[in-house]
């Protein structure tokens, strides 16, 4: 009995594609250079920082958490960026406005609330869905599933609207809200959502499968532009909300045009068999609501295709879209047509700045307008505005759409075969990444000896560190050794040892530098002397070792020294010599 009708989805990235997790890179774990992002291991920057850079780092940590330690913070990296890079887990490309703004602000104040206090710019910049262990990107089961849904729920609802319902609480009627209208055109309740016809369609994530060699991702700035043309009162075209607060977003984002360059796998439960079993059938989806890839396909297109025709006109006629983008667009729905009509290949729309469009249905649709200076918002059927993918912020030509995405399905059961003219269509936009690459793979190359050098620096380090740790362990355990040697002596023989000790400790601090008189030592050694001979407590051997102790070590720590003034010590009757 067959259960699951089984199809491979090649997915194509249309225009740029940025699914969020909530995730980010901060200032503190990369750093941006000729265009390229270069994402590190923030647990390992310490390993490679020299200890000089450790201290510093620690003491910015160790000060009080404002604005001025996330700016310190920041520049930290920023100055050492050079050894980072060399270290880089990742590399991305990065168009030239988020590469100036990062220059530009990086360890800067954004500007200064009312109030005086600073605003950092803190540069994150989102990361798009990805799989950690490949660091590639992911699309989503569940995003595409969710834009499958909302292709179905428009076709069965047909432009139809809200139907009204009764308020329990004041028992007066009112519209259905989604998940009400959602739960009558599938057909289910919350307590029924086994009947939810989306229970059937089970797909995967999508996994990276592009060129190899080729960064999957490219960071991009999200701007807002109006749709329509509205003048203030001296004639002059208004800018969004959005615009006029100079509100932006910095995106890591599916590049478009990738050929195939996911993978995903897509099941359709087939429950028709169980029909006869009627306990079965009441946990089963209504029969007309078991949706085959054929009516997915055709839901899909019928949804998503005059969104984008509408979109791209309307982008086109203000000036905005990238004509390369359009015309390349263009010769591909022509060209897909035919697979797009046999139930081949369908259109999806998915991921941040979609447009509220793409994600309700017509006939329903009630967008909220938000409005500036205090102003209520408004609803409408549309938006009246769009946020597009660009190289600068105050870019208003070249623009690109966001989330767009080709599906082809193949029976899994079958081959799978190319399609070329899709292949085709991609291939000139790969240019610039082509080059990119290419630039990566030289950096690299220069990173590599710049990393070896930094390395051997750094063992060289460790290695001084080490041997400083190991002479102060040795000088520890003399002096402990000392001590105990001390303990072991009369007083007169500890008296006697005091001298060398502090003899030796001389020789030390004059290492490499020019002796000079020192009369501490010798008013030390007269003493010393003169107590040997004059007190009837010193014995013979006493009196011997402390000649020896004068002879020996008075010359190496004063200037001068010599044979008479030796003798004025009396050294010879210390050792018995009259």
């Amino acid at each position: 009995m067959k259960t699951f009708d089984s199809y491979r989805l090649f997915i194509t990235p249309l225009s740029p594609t940025h699914i969020g997790t909530g995730e980010s890179y901060e200032p503190t774990n990369y750093v941006i250079q000729d265009g390229v992002l270069h994402e590190f291991d923030s647990s390992a920057v310490m390993k490679v920082l020299s200890m000089k850079d450790r201290e510093i780092l620690l003491n910015i940590a160790n000060g009080v958490l404002n604005a001025g330690m996330i700016e310190s913070v920041q520049r930290f990296f920023y100055e050492r960026r050079t050894l980072l890079m060399a270290h880089a887990i990742q590399c991305t490309p990065v168009l030239p406005g988020v590469a100036t703004l990062y220059d530009k602000r990086v360890g800067q104040t954004a500007n200064r609330e009312a109030d005086g206090r600073k605003v950092v710019n803190r540069l994150e910049i989102d990361r798009t869905s990805f799989n950690p262990i490949t660091r590639q990107p992911v699309l989503f089961g569940s995003s595409m599933k969710g834009a499958i849904r909302t292709a179905l729920l428009d076709k069965i609802n047909n432009e139809a609207g809200l139907q009204k319902v009764i308020n329990h609480r004041t028992n007066k009627p009112r519209d259905e809200n989604n998940m009400e209208l959602q739960q009558r055109l599938f057909k289910y309740t919350t307590r029924n959502l086994e009947l939810d016809p989306m229970r059937l369609v089970q797909l995967s994530d999508a996994v990276w499968q592009g060129e190899a060699g080729l960064p999957a991702a490219q960071v991009h700035l999200a701007v807002n532009r109006k749709k329509t043309v509205v003048l203030d009162e001296q004639g002059k075209q208004r800018k969004s909300q959005a615009e006029i607060k100079e509100l932006y977003q910095i995106l890591e984002c599916v590049a478009g045009w990738r050929y195939r360059a996911f993978f995903a796998q897509l099941n359709l439960q087939l429950v028709d068999s169980f029909d006869a079993l009627c306990e079965a059938n009441k946990k089963h989806p209504v029969k007309e609501l078991r949706f085959d890839m054929a009516r997915i396909v055709k839901a899909c297109n019928d949804f998503y295709t005059p969104i984008m025709e509408a979109e791209n006109q309307l982008m086109q006629e203000r000036g905005y879209l990238d004509e390369t983008w359009r015309n390349t667009m263009q010769q591909l729905l022509t060209a897909a047509k035919s697979k797009m009509q046999n139930g081949e290949a369908f259109l999806l729309r998915v991921g941040r700045h979609s447009g509220a469009e793409s994600v309700t249905l017509r006939g329903v649709r009630s967008i909220k307008i938000m409005k500036g200076n205090g102003q209520q918002h408004e609803n409408a059927e549309t938006t009246k505005t769009f946020w597009l993918a660009a190289d600068e912020k105050d870019q208003s030509q070249n623009l690109l759409p966001f989330g767009w995405l080709l599906v082809e399905i193949q029976p899994l059961a079958v081959p799978a075969e190319e399609w070329i003219e899709l292949k085709t269509a991609c291939e000139p936009h790969l240019s610039t990444v082509r080059e990119f690459a290419e630039k990566i793979s030289q950096q690299q190359a220069a990173l590599k000896h710049a990393r070896t050098l930094e390395e051997a620096r750094h063992r060289e380090e460790e290695e001084k560190t080490r041997l400083v740790a190991v002479e102060a362990a040795r000088k520890i355990q003399e002096a402990e050794e000392c001590q105990a040697r001390l303990a072991m002596l009369s007083k007169n023989m500890q008296r006697v040892e005091q001298l060398i000790g502090l003899a030796k400790q001389r020789i030390e601090q004059l290492r490499g530098n020019k002796e000079k008189p020192n009369s501490t030592f010798h008013t030390m050694a007269r003493t010393l002397a003169k107590d040997a001979l004059d007190h009837v407590d010193w014995n013979a051997e006493e009196k011997f070792a402390v000649a020896d102790a004068i002879a020996n070590w008075l010359p190496k720590v004063v200037s001068g020294i010599d044979k008479d003034q030796l003798k004025k010590l009396k050294l010879s009757m210390l050792r018995g010599n009259v």
